[in-house]
């Protein structure tokens, strides 16, 4: 490694007094408590002495130890530095300089991620605008590693050409834009136009004006509604002005129907007034004519409570909207006159409220049922275009974001194909719809998640929340910073690695990649042993070690965010998430070193996968007819190594489905049962200590085994979540509610990573935040609990626990 020492090398003009006095200060041990002295001394920088006394100054008023000066280096962005003085410096104690390695690694993470995400959004508006430009990525991948500072120096330089390009491409083409008014360009395809420009979408403006339409153009070709908060006037007085002519002032003409059915759309509105049968038939009927659905069959109207419910058609219609909802038909609720607040009625899927005292407001949840009120009403009927597209985007920020992402991530998948560009392009109009953002918001998540569609759907229901979405604040913002949330940043990491969660060679060999190169270069098995031998220490890699993690190597080919594995190399998928987790790299190298060689140790020298009678695994298995046989056979006093793996492997290779004739009816006790599963649980799973409170003699109605296997799959789905946490905790507290047993389950983990009042989602089948091939156990549980007339479901948060503020999951079953 460099060191910081007096090169000999032309600094300028400099007298052998000034090169003797930039020698001496560059041997100073005391150098290294200023900060400012160290980067003027540096090898690649030429600073004449003045610069030198300047340094040196400021380093004195700082008054630094050599701790915090290389903090300060850390956070400046001067790594190369930072790692010379961490080499030289003899006055920071190990326990510091491992401290100060573990920040550098992070903090050169978030520095690499920021480059490679303004080098994409560079080379995505250059194309956007069909302007070359190849920026030097690797050169300034390298630069960057080295210094922050000078690599956002050359980003900021290259990022000022290309807006010059665009600046003159868009001067071009706006004069363009001018010569086809004169030639007869439509009004509505110059505001287009107009729209693309201002988006960066240079290359469409180019088509448009040249063939008169655009190849597919994204939600950015459709301007977004004015919207009322810096309008003189209000919705109620615009109606006024609709309704009696002799009223209308001049402002009035910004305001004016395009069309006969717009009129016809507000008058029907207004008649909700005295609202009936006829008019909710009449709203509906102006509404499916004004989204140009006029020749679909009129459905009927139901008196249901609160007003009556039909459906309309045309919401979905337009090309680029039809695929999220594929039946094209919406359900309409027409509240009674005096209905202010937004109905609470559960169809089961979104549809649309309106009512003349209806107002759409921000809620802190998103719903099933989207507000249409007379703001949007008023908006909508001035529109010469793209009107379902608006309405979409007026009713999509209040539904649920799986309106658009079809539900769990193999939904979503299926919607964006494998094509990069459809993927891209059906992005773009998702995040638009949903309200969670622009074109920028789309690109940080494309940059972010790469081609792991698990992963893209955990980051957009992490927009969707209300506190994260950017209904409240910047979506790119929000996806650029999603590090500084903890608990998300622990299911990012989840759903990464959950195709291969139960492989602690797999995990080694993922986390010395990642720490022995840039994720996008290429890692050899030679680099991923040298890596994981540095943290184990000698000796302790042996030959079944190498063996293990080759085969952990190219299980890495499962993970989506692995461009390439092989029992030889890997190559890391470049995306902005995993540059935030090779920050944490070596620590979290150390921690699967570490698990590897704690399951070596369990499972013996012959690696048997057979399993200990008192094992916490096999109440898994409690309902399965093999787990008996298993017992028979382990219990056998004459049973070898070879049998009793032969039988586990038996065991194990069921499927979790149970059979449709299984019965967990039977009697059982609570209590018992809990205090039977604690040492099994806390061997399993030692840094988890689990609390039990319970009354002696709770009988329910349920046999051992099906309650084995629901507090199962409970206690391990707390466990696996706040695992992560230095005092993990799980609590099981049973009371008795008249003609019932409650058993809470409670943790001190993240929590669940559902907005508040869709936690019920986490019991479908197959949904999980741990990634695919799970979502299993708790569907089971509950309709284990539903099949002996319990119930299984989460408690609020607002009932939430002081202390244990992770998931609360509570039990209901009936006494004995």
């Amino acid at each position: 490694m460099a060191q910081i020492t007096a090169k000999q090398e032309d600094r300028g003009a400099m007298t052998d007094a000034d090169e003797s006095l930039w020698s001496l200060l560059a041997a100073w041990p005391g150098r290294f408590r200023f900060p400012e002295l160290l980067v003027a001394l540096s090898e690649d920088r030429t600073a004449p002495l003045e610069d030198l006394a300047v340094a040196s100054l400021a380093g004195i008023a700082g008054d630094h130890d050599e701790y915090r000066a290389c903090a300060r280096l850390i956070s400046d962005g001067e790594f190369r530095i930072a790692e010379e003085m961490l080499a030289e410096c003899q006055a920071l104690e190990a326990t510091q300089t491992d401290d100060l390695r573990t920040q550098l690694g992070r903090r050169r993470a978030e520095c690499l991620e920021l480059v490679l995400g303004r080098l994409q959004q560079l080379m995505d508006r250059a194309a956007a605008a069909d302007v070359d430009a190849v920026p030097e990525r690797e050169a300034l991948t390298a630069l960057c590693a080295r210094s922050w500072p000078q690599a956002d120096e050359r980003l900021l330089a290259d990022e000022e050409a290309l807006q010059d390009v665009l600046d003159e491409k868009r001067r071009v083409l706006r004069d363009r834009c001018e010569e086809a008014v004169a030639q007869g360009l439509e009004p509505d395809a110059l505001g287009v136009c107009e729209e693309l420009l201002k988006a960066g979408q240079l290359r469409l403006v180019a088509l448009l004006l040249a063939n008169g339409a655009s190849p597919r153009p994204g939600p950015e070709a459709v301007p977004p509604l004015r919207g009322w908060a810096h309008a003189g006037e209000t919705p109620s007085e615009v109606l006024k002005w609709h309704l009696d002519a002799t009223v209308r002032p001049v402002s009035f003409d910004r305001w004016r129907p395009t069309g006969p059915a717009g009129k016809e759309l507000l008058e029907a509105y207004a008649a909700l007034a005295d609202n009936n049968e006829a008019t909710a038939a009449r709203f509906s009927r102006a509404l499916t004519e004004f989204l140009g659905a006029g020749d679909r069959p009129q459905s009927p109207v139901h008196r249901v409570e609160g007003g009556y419910l039909t459906a309309i058609t045309g919401v979905f219609t337009d090309e680029e909207t039809a695929r999220f909802w594929p039946t094209g038909s919406v359900e309409l609720f027409v509240a009674d006159p005096e209905t202010e607040h937004r109905p609470e009625t559960d169809l089961g899927r979104p549809y649309i409220a309106v009512g003349w005292s209806l107002r759409a407001q921000t809620l802190p949840e998103r719903t099933p049922c989207a507000v249409l009120d007379l703001g949007h009403l008023v908006e909508l009927v001035t529109l010469r275009a793209h009107v379902p597209v608006q309405l979409l985007r007026a009713l999509g920020r209040q539904w649920p974001l799986e309106v658009f992402t079809g539900g769990p991530a193999a939904s979503l998948e299926a919607l964006l194909g494998t094509d990069p560009g459809q993927w891209w392009h059906i992005l773009r109009w998702m995040v638009d719809l949903a309200g969670l953002g622009d074109l920028t918001t789309a690109d940080a998540l494309t940059f972010q998640t790469g081609p792991d569609t698990a992963l893209l759907h955990l980051f957009l229901e992490f927009l969707a929340r209300p506190k994260a979405g950017s209904r409240e604040r910047d979506g790119y913002a929000v996806v650029r910073d999603w590090a500084k949330n903890q608990s998300f940043a622990q299911a990012v990491e989840r759903t990464v690695l959950a195709p291969i969660a139960d492989s602690a060679a797999s995990r080694v060999a993922f986390w010395a990649a990642l720490s022995a190169a840039v994720p996008g270069q290429q890692v050899t098995f030679e680099e991923i042993l040298l890596s994981a031998a540095s943290i184990a220490g000698e000796g302790m890699f042996d030959d079944a070690h190498e063996t293990e993690v080759r085969c952990g190597l190219a299980r890495l080919a499962t993970l989506p965010l692995v461009d390439r594995a092989d029992a030889d190399e890997v190559r890391l998928h470049r995306c902005g998430v995993l540059l935030v987790l090779g920050g944490d790299a070596e620590r979290k190298l150390e921690q699967a070193v570490s698990r590897l060689a704690e399951e070596a140790a369990e499972t013996g020298a012959d690696r048997s996968r057979a399993f200990r009678l008192a094992d916490w695994q096999l109440y898994r298995y409690a309902l399965h007819p093999e787990l008996r046989h298993y017992e028979q056979i382990a219990d056998a006093p004459g049973t070898t190594a070879e049998e009793l793996a032969a039988v586990a492997e038996a065991l194990t290779g069921t499927t979790d489905e149970l059979p449709a004739s299984l019965s967990a009816e039977g009697e059982s006790d609570v209590s018992a049962t809990l205090l039977e599963m604690r040492n099994p649980f806390t061997t399993h799973h030692p840094k988890v200590k689990l609390q039990v409170h319970a009354p002696d003699n709770c009988l329910v109605s349920v046999s051992d085994a099906g309650l084995q296997r629901i507090l199962y799959e409970l206690l391990s789905n707390a466990a696996e979540a706040c695992a992560v946490n230095g005092d993990a905790t799980v609590r099981a507290t049973v009371t008795p509610l008249g003609a019932e047993f409650a058993v809470d389950i409670q943790d001190n983990g993240p929590g669940l990573a559902y907005a508040e009042g869709t936690e019920h989602i986490v019991f479908r089948k197959g949904e999980s935040t741990r990634g695919p091939n799970r979502g299993t156990g708790l569907y089971i549980a509950r309709r284990l609990a539903r099949s002996v007339d319990g119930d299984l479901g989460v408690r609020s948060r607002v009932l939430g626990h002081p202390v244990l503020q992770g998931a609360h999951f509570r039990l209901l079953l009936p006494r004995a």
